[in-house]
């Protein structure tokens, strides 16, 4: 199979999701990874799921989490703390392309492992940092993870619930999966340069500024106008068909239709109210944002006389907008999901045959592939300081200082 990114070196210094997603990706396209991580203890990532993820998941024999952002890896086991530890990675920078990593910038100068450091090494590296707020201002080294640095500091959390509940919890690495994209094209962009310039450089990508992006819509207007976000309410929901409503089983139907003047008349049929369609009340989008919370008050009646499954098959009958409310599990199960590779299975050196969430981005000419399993703690240690002209007498020494 054709790896297009064969040849290219990646080494990741840091841990959680987001940064460790792109490196994971970049090793579905045959990249050579390093995942660098403590001594003896290792990434936090090894055991959140045997913790259960403090009651957002169930423990389970295969470490789906530790599979889902470190396959594709092998594992370098550094003390960076030490200054031969340090040395370490300054010898893997000299030979490598890209340098991922998620350190606040006093860690940065804390494991000399700056920008200006690991360029004047090698003026190829393009080096790729992903932090909570970013490397300046006043919470440049504070620390983010998605649910605080996306979620919530970005207006996202503000946004997602009803006036008079209070805000929904992200779920985990929602925003770090959104954010290991904008990192991923980041580097991916440098490497393009690179190979037309002969330069490498830095970039630069934080939860946070990722977070104000995908709410573009919200924010822009905030800028232009210099007033909130509008929050509407489901039960006065401006557009009544695109809007959420139960169904007699206590599911849920999405309905989407932006364009609403032109689904209107197929709505009104497939819900079974043709009468609906020409009422003084409802006959175009202006009339029916006016009476959108009588609207929508009769359309949850609607919903309720029927159960999920009964509008699942009235609404896909017709050339609607429209969604299930499904659960993850129903996903998995899912037709046009698996139509389009979303998952792959493969038959895994410790746990035999299990399914994987796929590469999302699909390549004509170079196909996403798992290369290896997610690594053991340090299992390419050895091999990796080999390669780097390190004797045995050397690894086994800073095997027993705590260096490696």
């Amino acid at each position: 199979m054709n790896q297009g990114l064969e040849g290219i070196r990646v080494v990741e210094v840091g841990g959680a999701f987001a940064m460790p997603l792109a490196g994971m990706l970049m090793g579905s396209w045959g990249a050579d990874v390093i995942h660098v991580e403590p001594p003896k203890r290792g990434d936090l990532q090894r055991h959140l799921l045997a913790a259960g993820m403090a009651g957002w998941a169930k423990p389970h024999d295969v470490n789906y989490i530790w599979e889902h952002v470190d396959r594709n890896k092998k594992s370098l086991t550094v003390n960076l703390k030490s200054a031969e530890g340090q040395e370490i990675i300054h010898n893997l920078v000299k030979k490598a392309d890209v340098f991922l990593n998620n350190l606040r910038p006093y860690e940065m100068e804390k494991f000399n492992l700056g920008y200006a450091t690991l360029a004047a090494l090698n003026s190829r590296i393009v080096y790729a940092n992903l932090t909570g707020y970013g490397q300046r201002g006043p919470e440049k080294n504070v620390g983010g993870y998605d649910s605080v640095a996306f979620w919530a500091r970005s207006g996202v959390m503000d946004l997602m619930h009803e006036k008079d509940n209070p805000p929904n919890i992200s779920r985990p690495a929602y925003g770090d999966s959104i954010t290991s994209h904008s990192l991923l094209a980041g580097v991916m962009a440098a490497l393009f340069i690179r190979e037309r310039t002969g330069q490498g450089q830095e970039v630069e990508v934080s939860l946070f500024n990722t977070a104000t992006f995908a709410l573009g819509t919200d924010i822009s207007g905030c800028l232009i106008s210099g007033e909130d976000s509008i929050r509407p309410s489901r039960q006065t929901m401006g557009n009544p068909i695109r809007n959420i409503y139960p169904t007699s089983d206590n599911r849920w139907i999405m309905l989407g239709m932006t364009n609403s003047q032109h689904y209107w008349p197929g709505f009104c049929s497939a819900a079974e109210r043709p009468d609906l369609e020409d009422h003084p009340k409802f006959a175009n989008q202006e009339a029916r944002s006016e009476n959108a919370s009588e609207l929508v008050s009769m359309l949850e009646e609607i919903f309720l006389k029927k159960t999920y499954a009964q509008w699942t098959d009235i609404l896909s009958r017709n050339k609607l907008i429209w969604s299930p409310v499904k659960t993850p599990l129903e996903v998995t199960q899912d037709e046009q999901a698996i139509a389009n590779d979303f998952f792959v299975e493969w038959d895994h050196p410790t746990y035999g045959k299990i399914k994987l969430l796929n590469n999302p981005i699909k390549l004509s000419e170079t196909p996403a592939e798992n290369r290896c399993k997610a690594p053991e703690l340090g299992e390419h240690t050895g091999q990796i300081l080999e390669e780097l002209g390190y004797s045995q007498e050397q690894i086994t020494r800073m095997r027993e200082e705590g260096i490696i």
